[in-house]
């Protein structure tokens, strides 16, 4: 290699890190309100007026909603009315309202899908998710999707802006485990998820990032300082589906990894789909109280919040367990990890 060469070589990564630090120090300086929330809530299913009211009644410092309702099947945009209103709790305090936002599928209910694509899709469209109809994989290193996405007036992260919300929940981040798990795939997502942050905040420049699961990103610096938060689904419960304590190989892994960003000053959410009584007092146990994460437990459909005074709502609203007998870790979960199931939330 020349000396030429090897100079360029060593000129382009003293660029990289410099480029690095300073993406960290303006994360560093950046204020995190998703941290001063304590408690959360999701739905992203009837968001009609009867809805709304409950939601803007609820307790919670944070709820996450679909940016859009879908009476009779029909796309209507929330208003920036209908966001402002349930921005304020009952007390008179401010909520944050957060939009549920998809980068790695395509939805064919939203205003971005054209007739045609039903009979003949883009070459960027992929399978249908068997589990969410009318959801489809899509290639997001795409630039036709990625200006779907975000960078013009039309976009879909303009069209959230434009209804008053305060960020955007990001789904599908690890959409990267359809298309082989590789550095490449990562590195695209990554290179998305910062381009798609760069722009909302260029536009809305206190909007918080609220990423969903992909927590195998968070040994990424540059990730790490786009985003505010992670929420990441079934922690301890459930990765199969079924109300059932996961392997104790998966929570350690995902914990460790989440801790280390809340250490970094990102906020942790949790979302556990729980009916007993008991699993809800572990969870709170576990998440809350040993992690220091935030808890919200829910309906697998997200149809809906909580009914006041139930278990769910008790959850979220203590800040400590109360009582219970202390139960052994290794005796809750199983000796060996199991490969990892993904979930999402869907509309």
């Amino acid at each position: 290699m020349s000396v030429v060469r090897i100079a360029l070589s060593r000129t382009g990564l003293v660029a990289l890190t410099i480029a690095a630090m300073i993406t960290a120090a303006a994360a560093e300086e950046r204020p995190n309100p998703l941290r001063q929330a304590k408690t959360w809530a999701f739905q992203l299913k009837n968001l009609g007026p009867d809805q709304q009211a409950k939601i803007a009644a609820s307790p919670y410092d944070l709820v996450v909603i679909d940016s859009e309702q879908f009476p009779e099947e029909k796309e209507i945009p929330l208003t920036r009315e209908e966001v402002d209103r349930m921005k304020v709790k009952p007390d008179g305090s401010r909520r944050l309202v957060i939009a549920y936002f998809s980068v790695g599928e395509a939805e064919t209910y939203r205003y971005y899908w054209k007739p045609e694509w039903t009979k003949k899709k883009p070459y960027w469209v992929g399978k249908e998710n068997k589990q969410w109809r009318e959801n489809f994989l899509v290639q997001y290193w795409s630039p036709t999707w990625q200006s779907i996405i975000f960078g013009n007036p039309e976009s879909f992260a303009d069209r959230v802006l434009n209804s008053g919300f305060d960020g955007f929940y990001i789904d599908r981040v690890d959409a990267y485990y359809y298309f082989g798990d590789t550095k490449e795939r990562r590195d695209q997502m990554v290179a998305f998820i910062k381009k798609l942050a760069e722009y909302i905040r260029s536009k809305k420049p206190d909007a918080v990032i609220l990423a969903q699961n992909a927590e195998e990103l968070l040994d990424r610096p540059d990730y790490v300082a786009a985003i505010d938060g992670v929420a990441k689904e079934d922690l301890l419960f459930g990765i199969s589906h079924v109300e059932k304590l996961n392997p104790r190989g998966e929570f350690d892994y995902s914990g460790e990894l989440l801790k280390k960003a809340h250490d970094k000053g990102k906020a942790i959410f949790v979302i556990e789909y729980l009916t007993e009584p008991k699993n809800i007092t572990l969870a709170k146990q576990r998440i809350m109280d040993e992690l220091g994460f935030v808890l919200y437990v829910g309906p697998r459909g997200l149809f809906e919040l909580p009914p006041p005074g139930s278990d769910a709502i008790s959850a979220a609203a203590a800040g400590s367990t109360s009582g219970g007998e202390s139960r052994d870790v290794n005796a809750d979960h199983g000796e060996k990890p199991e490969k990892k199931a993904k979930t999402k939330a869907r509309h």
